[in-house]
């Protein structure tokens, strides 16, 4: 017994002792720091009155004689002390923030200035912890006689602090560390005397560990802020420090959540930054440790419930601003989808999740700024479920049934979120009527709910036609209720979001009943119904359900069938893509000429026109088998055409868009690159100078009038948009095309589909390049004479006269190396008469277009 007894004191010398010597010191040295400031208060005092009385001898205005022995002055850093020197060294005085600008090394003069302060603080406060941790694991002395001594040594630590401060009618950092010790021992005690010791019920535990986090706080209103951080930081870090197991989840938020109740009442009347997040950080920190060691659902669901209710109303509004709430809520909405995510797979208690919704709904910033809170909660929910029953299978990601056993107390979790949400909504809908926000939550959230059930307790893979029907007909409830509530003045601002119901309703029921090409079909039904609705009711809000609408359609169209297996036996693509542009079109017809979705609707309509043509001159090519795995020469004019107008498409749409041009035309230069590289694509690899294709033996009306015509096309049509390709490229692309597409076509109506360089050229198509490059450079140096205003037309005169000179080098050169006699004749004097009328019609070109001004 005597060996334990002197175990104990060497341990009491060693941990609690050293700490308090360091603040003693710590704390005199402060003292001496302090005399020495008020001897140099002394000294500048007794300057100044020297230099008044200087002053006071010169006569008239005789400049003043400099000081031959001026007396010491103050350090720049003794002065700005000086006069940064508060008039009283209270507690409170610690949390006024002083107006004048900080100094950039504030931090590490404080460091310099207060480490003998926080070590001392920091070593009395381990002292206690390992006090206790030491205790339990070596088992010097009994249960409750380390209990009993962990107390009074937090005890005596707080009592020590409180007669300092009163000995000296003020506070300091040194009394403040002491009674931090003081707090970070009795929770160390405490928590020891629930779960290592059980001499205390978790009840009598929780109340007491309270009752220190409410003191520790109060005093921190005296002892100033090194109290609060040291309290803070020691009540979230104990536990971990402490060692063992800890106690039940329960317990651990439980204690965690007196903490942090305990913070935000100090914040009633302190506010600070790091305060609220060193708050909001230990009770996320918390949280995260029992989701990772034991998840327990009912515990983890009331803990984030109360942190929701307690962030949004213990500070007050007017301490807090709304940045920092958004800062709080949305973290907490996220880790409660995680929370809902990281649930056992037997958890049977569901109704612990739907504490978020009435939480959410009635907290004050529901009602004004954070309006989107309620439907942040029903969303986060949602979002947790499908978290949950996500599964993953190699690259693919799968949603999975809600097991059988659990999908009674499912659908009761569902039929309740769905009654609160709604029976929130309503009521709140009635007492703020102006606010249109509760009647979206009151009509809306029940789809949310109803799709989340669709998904977990059916599944996507499959179509449903009950569910389709109970779904359709609340769709037909929605439209009954937009009738009735069409005339109630309490309720009229409901009707839009009633009809956004019907056909949100209506497409949640397509999905459910069709599939593939049917699906896309009958979502593109409301594009009338929506704009018919809008105009009839005068609601723009309902063109925003029909963006959406349209962006889904849009995309299905674009993507779907490169990734879906659709039946080839069909001729979908004709009612499918052709059905949705007519419907498309005719909301067009529809829409208001003055509002600004009829660009939306044009550039939608021009979208699926491309898209539907493209498809349809598939389907003819290919005998059906629309996406055939194969890059020919059709693919890649197809590919090129097709990318090609969908990037004019996206450059009309910029042109008409306001917020999203940027986006649009972002889109535009991706299609335009990618029509690019098939027209690379086309003159190398698909060439038929050296590449056998299927190109035909009619002439003209062949392959190569899409594959090397409709570029040119193109081009011409892409010239009208400057802002995605500068015009003078685009005439560029154009004219050289035309030339290589009339080369190849003169080449195959001479050799007719076997086009291959390697099976010669005879006479009459070596003639005929020379023939049509002839007209096509006096066409041209006549055509930019007459109209020789821009500078497009200048550079147009000079490639044909450069085209002149190719034509003129190769009759010379090619053309006439084998003629003679008359035949050579014939040919010089038809080239030299050419050249001469062309020279003729050259003059009077040019005088027209001066006598044209």
């Amino acid at each position: 017994m005597e060996a334990i007894l002197i175990l104990l004191g060497v341990g009491l010398a060693l941990f609690i002792p050293v700490g308090s010597v360091l603040g003693f010191l710590a704390y005199r040295k402060r003292n001496e720091q302090v005399a020495q400031l008020d001897a140099l208060k002394l000294e500048v005092t007794s300057l100044s009155h020297e230099v008044t009385e200087l002053r006071l001898q010169i006569k008239g205005d005789q400049p003043l004689p400099a000081l031959q022995q001026p007396g010491p002055k103050p350090e720049p850093a003794v002065a700005t002390a000086i006069e940064r020197l508060p008039d009283s060294q209270t507690g409170a005085s610690d949390w006024v923030e002083v107006g004048e600008p900080r100094e950039p090394s504030l931090i590490i003069a404080a460091l310099k200035e207060n480490w003998m302060v926080w070590l001392g603080g920091l070593s009395v406060a381990l002292a206690g912890i390992f006090m206790v941790s030491h205790s339990i694991s070596a088992g010097l002395i009994g249960p409750e006689q380390q209990f009993l001594l962990a107390l009074t040594t937090g005890l005596a630590l707080h009592a020590g602090a409180e007669f300092l401060r009163r000995r000296h009618m003020s506070t300091d950092q040194v009394f403040a560390a002491l009674a931090g010790g003081g707090s970070i021992t009795l929770y160390a005690a405490l928590l020891a005397g629930v779960h290592h010791y059980q001499l205390i019920s978790p009840v009598v535990g929780l109340i007491m560990l309270a009752a220190v986090s409410l003191a520790t706080m109060a005093l921190a209103l005296v002892h100033g802020p090194l109290l609060a951080i040291m309290g803070l930081s020691g009540a979230y870090v104990v536990p971990l420090l402490m060692g063992g197991e800890g106690g039940s989840v329960a317990f651990v938020l439980s204690y965690s959540f007196l903490i942090t109740l305990s913070s935000l009442l100090l914040m009633r009347y302190v506010f600070r930054d790091w305060l609220w997040y060193a708050t909001l950080a230990g009770a996320l920190l918390w949280w995260a440790f029992t989701v990772v060691a034991s998840p327990a659902a009912t515990a983890t669901a009331c803990y984030l419930a109360a942190l929701f209710v307690v962030f949004a109303c213990l500070p007050g509004k007017e301490r807090v601003v709304l940045s920092r709430l958004r800062e709080a809520f949305l973290p907490l909405l996220a880790v409660w989808g995680l929370s809902i995510a990281q649930q056992s797979g037997g958890n049977t208690s569901l109704w612990s999740w739907l504490l978020i919704l009435p939480a959410a709904s009635l907290i004050p910033q529901s009602r004004g700024a954070l309006w989107v809170l309620p439907w942040g909660a029903v969303l986060a929910s949602a979002a947790g479920w499908l978290l949950y029953m996500g599964r993953m299978d190699g690259d693919l990601v799968y949603l999975s049934q809600i097991p059988l056993a659990q999908q009674p107390g499912f659908v009761s979790y569902l039929i309740a979120a769905a009654l609160i949400t709604t029976g929130l909504g309503l009521w709140l809908w009635g007492r703020y009527a102006d606010q249109r926000r509760w009647a979206s939550l009151t009509l809306l959230s029940p789809l949310v709910w109803l799709v989340l059930g669709w998904l977990l307790l059916h599944g996507y893979g499959q179509t449903s036609v009950m569910w389709a029907v109970v779904t359709l007909l609340l769709g037909a409830a929605y439209g009954v209720l937009a009738w009735r509530m069409e005339g109630s003045a309490r309720y009229g601002n409901g009707v839009v979001w009633a009809l956004m119901a019907a056909h949100v309703s209506y497409s949640l029921a397509t999905v459910m009943a069709f599939r593939e090409s049917s699906l896309t079909l009958a979502l593109s039904v409301q594009f009338v119904s929506l704009v018919w609705l809008a105009r009839r009711y005068q609601m723009p809000e309902l063109y925003l359900l029909l963006k959406g609408v349209l962006a889904v359609v849009v995309a299905r169209l674009t993507f779907n069938p490169w990734v879906q297996g659709y039946d080839t036996s069909v001729h979908w693509s004709l009612w499918t893509y052709g059905g949705a542009t007519l419907l498309a079109a005719a909301a067009t017809r529809l829409a208001d000429k003055r509002h600004s979705i009829r660009p939306w609707l044009e550039g939608v309509t021009l979208h699926l026109l491309v898209l539907f043509l493209g498809t349809e001159l598939r389907y003819w090519l290919y005998d059906g088998d629309i996406f055939v795995h194969e890059y020919s020469l059709i693919e890649a004019t197809m590919n090129t055409l097709l990318w090609g107008a969908l990037s004019v498409t996206y450059a009309v749409r910029a042109k008409a868009s306001q917020s999203l041009a940027w986006l649009y035309r972002l889109f535009s230069w991706a299609l335009l690159a990618l029509s690019g590289i098939s027209y690379l694509m086309l003159l190398t690899l698909h060439n038929p100078w050296w590449n056998d294709g299927a190109i035909g033996s009619t002439p003209i009306f062949n392959m190569l009038l899409p594959a090397f015509g409709g570029p040119v096309l193109l081009a011409l049509v892409i010239s009208r948009f400057p802002e995605i390709v500068p015009r003078l490229w685009s005439l560029c692309v154009a004219g050289a095309g035309f030339l290589l597409f009339t080369v190849l076509e003169i080449r195959q109506l001479w050799q007719g589909g076997d086009m291959a360089l390697r099976f010669g050229m005879t006479e009459g198509e070596l003639y005929t390049y020379s023939v049509v490059g002839m007209f096509y450079a006096i066409g041209a140096i006549i055509y930019s004479t007459v109209y020789s205003t821009k500078s497009a037309h200048i550079i147009l005169y000079k490639a044909g006269m450069a085209l002149l000179g190719m034509v003129i080098g190769k009759i010379f050169l090619i053309d006439m190396a084998g003629l003679q006699g008359f035949w050579r004749v014939a040919a010089f004097m038809g080239l030299g008469l050419a050249l001469l009328g062309l020279a003729w019609m050259y003059r009077k070109a040019q005088r027209a277009s001066i006598q044209a001004p």
